[in-house]
């Protein structure tokens, strides 16, 4: 599927910053203007080696042809016949893990939540924003448990903690994944890219957030259903504010 253009994220968060004012008086503005200021000046904060790391090991996995399940059990069958330079490919990249490290960083979240683990590498950025922090729990789900494997695998190379891995679909297990855990104070969702879904999670995780919390949507230009979906959040009443960077998008829980 061809995606709809878009600007780079360094160049939409460079335009925000110029078009807002920053003399704002709201705290989670404030948060999320300093992530931005901190993303764009790159600073790491400490973290650099521990980033690099990250962008590292997705690199090194792009070209591998080879099966995810047969990185997991030899001769194993199953639904997800995805490669894991594919998969690899599809996680985020460099640009979008320094964000996200730089949103948790600023936002000195509780509890994150991710909706698609993958192989783990967006999750690997978010955990090591938080363990920079000193604070706060991770929580990403995955419906395909071979993907879940490797991602702990990744994790294990990279000498981070465990987050708490959730395996299925999001429709069967993130209602009952809310009730568990922490309310979240930043969520990534990145996963089931249909306009209603994309919807549905937004309303469904966003009523179980403190208010000032910050969900961050992952490819909403990827289609035009996910512009839709996009446009639709950006103007709920449940939110206060509203980020369009381009290839994500962030919106402040009211």
């Amino acid at each position: 599927m061809t995606s709809i253009p878009r600007p780079s994220l360094e160049q939409a968060a460079q335009t925000w910053l110029t078009q807002t004012d920053a003399s704002m008086d709201d705290p989670s503005l404030i948060r999320l203007r300093a992530a931005l200021e901190d993303f764009l000046a790159k600073r790491f904060h400490g973290a650099a080696a521990d980033l690099r790391a990250v962008h590292d090991l997705r690199n090194s996995l792009l070209d591998d042809g080879r099966s995810i399940e047969s990185h997991v059990a030899e001769g194993a069958q199953s639904w997800d016949r995805s490669s894991l330079g594919k998969a690899a490919s599809d996680s985020a990249p460099p640009e979008l893990g320094r964000l996200l490290f730089s949103l948790v960083w600023n936002l000195r979240p509780g509890s994150v939540l991710e909706l698609g683990t993958n192989i783990g590498i967006s999750a690997a950025y978010l955990q090591v924003g938080l363990q920079h922090t000193g604070g706060g729990e991770l929580t990403t789900i995955e419906a395909s448990g071979a993907r879940l494997v490797l991602a702990e695998r990744h994790f294990d190379a990279l000498g981070l903690a465990h987050p708490n891995w959730v395996e299925g679909y999001f429709d069967d297990v993130l209602a009952d994944c809310l009730a568990e855990i922490r309310p979240p104070d930043l969520a990534f969702i990145d996963g089931n890219h249909r306009e209603d879904a994309t919807v549905r999670y937004f309303h469904l995780v966003g009523e179980a957030m403190p208010a000032g919390a910050v969900m961050v949507f992952d490819d909403i230009r990827w289609s035009k259903g996910m512009r839709g979906a996009w446009e639709e959040i950006s103007r709920s009443t449940a939110v206060t504010a509203s980020v369009d960077l381009g290839r994500i998008g962030l919106v402040v829980r009211s």
